[in-house]
C-alpha cells in the first residue's frame, strides 16, 4: 500500500486539497490528510504538486524511433515504455494506410502483444485502432491513399481473425460510395468504435453517419471539412456536424502545433470536456531528437521532416503526425487556458469513456486501476505509477 501526501488531487470536476490517496494495484481510498496512516503504508511526497489519473491516448502510431507496424521484435514494447514514461498509462495502437501485407502482419503482431500483456513499465494496450485504409483520396493529409477504397466482407473478416477480436476502433470516410453499411454492421456486431476520418463529407452525410454508428471524429480540424461549396450550394461540414450533435465525441491533437489556442478553446466551450479527448497522434519520432523520420512502417512508410516541433511531409504540404507525448498535450491545454479539471478529464476520463473502459480507468475513484501521475506545481511530470508500481 502507498499513500501520496502533500499533493492536490485533480478530479474530473474539481481540485481537492488536503487529501491523501491510498492505493495498491487499485485505488483503495481517499482520506483527509490529517488522518493517521496505517503503519505499513509507503509514503510518497508530492511536494505541493498535483496528483492525476494516468492519461489515455486514443490515437498513437509510435514513438521512441518505432512504429506499431514495424516488424522489429522489440518495437511494440519500446513504444509502450516511451509513452508510459510520459504519463500515458493506456492507449490504442494506431495503424495507417499502407500495403495490405504490412497492415495484416502488423495487426497480427499487435494482437499477440495484447494477448501476452504489456511490460510492467509500459502503457496498457487497450486495442487496435485502424486509421484507414478506407479514407477519402481528396482529404488524405499525410496518409498514403492512392484512390477510393471501400471495405469488403472478405478483408473485414480477415482483419477480425488476425486481430483475434482486438480491433477496438476503425476510422473511415463515411461518404465512400459503397461499403459503409457493411462496415457499420460489422462494427456494431463486434463492439468497435467508428470514427469519421480523412473525409470530404458534408454535415448532412456526417449526421447520417452518426445514425449508422459513427459516433466519434478523428483529429477534428485536421483533414475534416467545414463550411464549403459543392457546385453552387454551400454546405456545412464535419466540424459543424460535430458541434450540432451532442452525441458525437471528438479528439484534438494537443501538441500545440495542429490546433491553435482559439480553436481548442472554442471546441471545449461548445462540446465540453466530457466530449473532447486530447490525443497525440504521435509518430515514431515522438520522444526522440530525430530531424528526419518515417511515417508508418520503416521500410514502406513515407519519409518526413521533423521541424518546429512537428512532423511534416518533405515538401511541407502537410503535417505528418505529432512528435508529442500526452504530458505535452496536457500542458498545452493548460497553457491555452483550459481549466485544470477539464484538461485532466480530456486526457483521462473522457478517452476512457470513449474507449469503454471508464469502469476501470480514467479517474482515481476507489476500485479503479491505480494508474497515478504526480506533476509539480509548474505541471512538469515527476512520477508515474502503473497498477501501483512506480515506473518513473
Amino acid at each position: 500500500m502507498k499513500a501520496i501526501v502533500n499533493g492536490a488531487l485533480v478530479t474530473p470536476r474539481e481540485v481537492l486539497y488536503g487529501k491523501t490517496i491510498l492505493f495498491g494495484e487499485t485505488v483503495e481510498g481517499i482520506a483527509d490528510s490529517a488522518a493517521p496512516l496505517p503503519a505499513d503504508v509507503e509514503t510518497v511526497d508530492a511536494r505541493g504538486g498535483f496528483v492525476l489519473p494516468g492519461f489515455i491516448d486514443l490515437h498513437v502510431h509510435g514513438g521512441g524511433g518505432y512504429d506499431f507496424l514495424d516488424g522489429d521484435p522489440g518495437a511494440i514494447d519500446a513504444i509502450l515504455r516511451l509513452h508510459a514514461a510520459h504519463g500515458t498509462t493506456a492507449l490504442f495502437a494506431t495503424t495507417l494506410t499502407c500495403p495490405d501485407a504490412v497492415l495484416f502482419a502488423g495487426v497480427e503482431r499487435l494482437a499477440a502483444a495484447i494477448g501476452r500483456g504489456s511490460p510492467a513499465d509500459g502503457s496498457a494496450l487497450l486495442g487496435i485502432h485502424l486509421e484507414g485504409p478506407w479514407l477519402s483520396p481528396s482529404n488524405v493529409g499525410a496518409q498514403a491513399v492512392a484512390g477510393e477504397r471501400t471495405p469488403t466482407a472478405c478483408e473485414l473478416d480477415r482483419l477480425l481473425a488476425l486481430s483475434a477480436g482486438t480491433i477496438a476502433r476503425i476510422d473511415a470516410a463515411p461518404e465512400l460510395s459503397s461499403g459503409i453499411d457493411l462496415l457499420s454492421a460489422f462494427a456494431s456486431e463486434h463492439g468497435i468504435l467508428l470514427s469519421v476520418a480523412h473525409s470530404a463529407a458534408n454535415a448532412e452525410t456526417t449526421l447520417a453517419a452518426y445514425e449508422k454508428g459513427f459516433t466519434h471524429i478523428t483529429h477534428l480540424y485536421c483533414s475534416t471539412t467545414t463550411e464549403h461549396k459543392e457546385g453552387q450550394t454551400v454546405h456545412a461540414g464535419i466540424v459543424e456536424a460535430a458541434y450540432l450533435n451532442d452525441g458525437i465525441t471528438v479528439e484534438l491533437i494537443g501538441d500545440g502545433k495542429h490546433i491553435p489556442r482559439e480553436t481548442m478553446l472554442l471546441c471545449f466551450k461548445i462540446k465540453g470536456a466530457e466530449k473532447v479527448a486530447l490525443v497525440t497522434d504521435a509518430m515514431r519520432a515522438a520522444g526522440t531528437d530525430d530531424r528526419t523520420s518515417i511515417l508508418g512502417e520503416k521500410t514502406t512508410g513515407t519519409p518526413v521532416l521533423v521541424e518546429d516541433g512537428v512532423a511534416k511531409l518533405r515538401d511541407r504540404s502537410s503535417f505528418a503526425g505529432s512528435v508529442a507525448t500526452m504530458d505535452v498535450c496536457f500542458k498545452t491545454a493548460l497553457r491555452y487556458g483550459v481549466p485544470l479539471p477539464d484538461a485532466a478529464r480530456s486526457c483521462a476520463l473522457t478517452p476512457a469513456e470513449i474507449a469503454g473502459v471508464a469502469d476501470k480507468r480514467g479517474s482515481l475513484d476507489v476500485g479503479k486501476v491505480a494508474d497515478v501521475l504526480i506533476f509539480d506545481s509548474d505541471f512538469n511530470l515527476q512520477s508515474v505509477f502503473i497498477k501501483g508500481k512506480r515506473i518513473r
